[in-house]
């Protein structure tokens, strides 16, 4: 006899799928799919997208023994978002999830969320906190917390935008959006967050559920050609949507952005401030002018604030 209750509740459980866009071969990789394996919530799919690996067969060695896990290769001149977009359209699940090659999840993190979006079934999306991790996996600084806001909050600046690592999104929003601009080659998850944002409220999770991993060969290093390239990625992003918005006739959502590049410019401005003397002390003048003319340009009494702030402090240190 069948049970009935028990039928029920596998129908109403949803299908996870996880997308991993592969562009390169990672001594990570093995500790990131170990962790999908140690989930508590068993109701997942992983799908591979190889797109640049090296040596794709280790890649296929790591997963052969779990028929949940799988892969597909694609052109490798495919940005991230593109192959991300592919493995979207290869999976099935409600729930969609992006996996990075260099982070560790918590065996708790799919029930969770799965548990959030049953009780808020209208979300776009939900995310939580994280905690940073080294190369060697040892936790280093300070954790990242948000806290539950509106959308308006995360699209006018006033909240942080969701780091993709940490989202968990239902596929029909992630549809409805487009998915990923393939077009961009960095900050993906960036611009996908505030678009999502424009669907509607997010989930937040206060919960560290994901080991962020910061190291040398990825883009969330502090080297200065990083910094500068996610600087003029991340304005040009939030321009392009206030530029959309005042497409649309959105005008109050077109403010919001605007609220949100001049938040943004003296934000930065202020870093770069900072960064322009302690670069010059290193010898750096190209990198400390290119900073100078970036922080003057957006919001000069800003950045001067952070150079004399830096100087200052040097000054007091006896330095």
């Amino acid at each position: 006899m069948t049970d009935i209750s028990a039928s029920a509740s596998a129908e109403r459980t949803p299908l996870v799928s996880i997308v991993l866009a592969l562009g390169h071969d990672s001594d990570y990789l093995a500790a990131a799919l170990q962790g999908v394996r140690e989930q508590t919530f068993q109701e997942w799919e992983l799908l591979v997208v190889d797109n640049g690996a090296a040596h794709p067969e280790r890649v296929e060695a790591l997963i052969e023994d779990e028929p949940r896990m799988s892969m597909i290769t694609i052109e490798h001149s495919a940005t991230a978002g593109l192959a991300r977009n592919i493995g979207v359209e290869r999976t099935s699940g409600a729930l969609i999830t992006f996996l990075d090659d260099d982070d560790i999840w918590m065996p708790e993190r799919l029930a969770v969320h799965v548990a959030q979006h049953a009780e808020s079934p209208s979300a776009p999306a939900s995310f939580s906190g994280y905690r940073h991790i080294d190369a060697t996996g040892a936790a280093f600084g300070t954790d990242w917390r948000s806290r539950q806001t509106p959308a308006s909050e995360i699209l006018r600046g006033t909240a942080p935008t969701p780091l993709g690592p940490t989202l968990m999104i239902r596929r029909d929003q992630f549809l409805a959006i487009g998915g990923h601009s393939p077009e961009i080659p960095i900050l993906v998850d960036f611009e996908l967050g505030l678009r999502l944002a424009l669907r509607g409220d997010f989930i937040y999770i206060d919960d560290l559920l994901v080991r962020y991993r910061r190291h040398s060969s990825n883009m969330t290093s502090m080297a200065p050609d990083n910094v500068r390239l996610r600087r003029l990625a991340m304005e040009d992003m939030i321009d392009r949507q206030r530029w959309a918005a005042r497409g649309r006739g959105a005008t109050e959502i077109e403010e919001y952005f605007t609220e949100r590049l001049k938040r943004y410019r003296r934000s930065e401005s202020r870093i770069a401030g900072t960064d322009a003397p302690r670069q010059l002390r290193r010898g750096r003048i190209g990198d400390a002018l290119r900073s100078s003319v970036w922080g003057l340009r957006r919001a000069p009494l800003e950045f001067l604030g952070g150079v004399i702030g830096t100087v200052t402090a040097r000054a007091r240190r006896g330095q």
